[in-house]
C-alpha cells in the first residue's frame, strides 16, 4: 500500500511541475542568435525576448524572410525603453513574407518580442538589424 501511495504521489508531482511548462515544441528543429530566429515544428509555444541598444533616429529593420503556419497565432512586439509598445504586428494561420521598420525615437534598450501562441505546423525565418 505505501508502494503505490508513493508511485502516486511521484505521479502527481510529475503532473504539477508539467502543468506549469508554458513553453513546448514537437518535432522541433530552431537556430535562435542574437539577431536571428528559424525554425521548423510541428507544435510551437514560445516567446522570444530579445534587447536592441539603440540611440535616437536609429532604424529597426525587421525581415520575415518566411513565415508559415496553419492553426495558432505569432504576433512581434517592440518596445521602448520605458515600456511603451512602439509596433506591434499579429499575423493569423497563413503565409507571410515582408519586411517592417521601426524608428527609435529615444536612446537605450528597445525589446523586441516574438510570441508563437500554440502554433502547429509550420517555420519560420526572421531576422532583424539596427542601422
Amino acid at each position: 500500500m505505501a508502494k503505490r501511495l508513493t508511485h502516486l504521489l511521484v505521479f502527481l508531482l510529475c503532473c504539477f511541475m508539467l502543468a506549469g511548462c508554458t513553453e513546448y515544441g514537437t518535432k522541433t528543429v530552431e537556430s535562435i542568435t542574437d539577431k536571428e530566429i528559424k525554425a521548423t515544428y510541428e507544435t510551437y509555444n514560445k516567446t522570444i525576448t530579445r534587447k536592441v541598444p539603440s540611440i535616437p533616429d536609429t532604424v529597426l529593420a525587421i525581415q520575415l524572410h518566411e513565415l508559415q503556419f496553419k492553426k495558432g497565432r505569432v504576433t512581434i512586439t517592440v518596445t521602448d525603453p520605458g515600456g511603451k509598445t512602439v509596433f506591434e504586428k499579429t499575423f493569423e494561420p497563413g503565409t507571410y513574407q515582408d519586411g517592417y521598420n521601426v524608428h527609435f525615437e529615444k536612446e537605450g534598450e528597445y525589446e523586441i518580442r516574438f510570441a508563437f501562441e500554440h502554433v502547429e505546423n509550420g517555420k519560420h525565418h526572421i531576422t532583424w538589424e539596427t542601422d
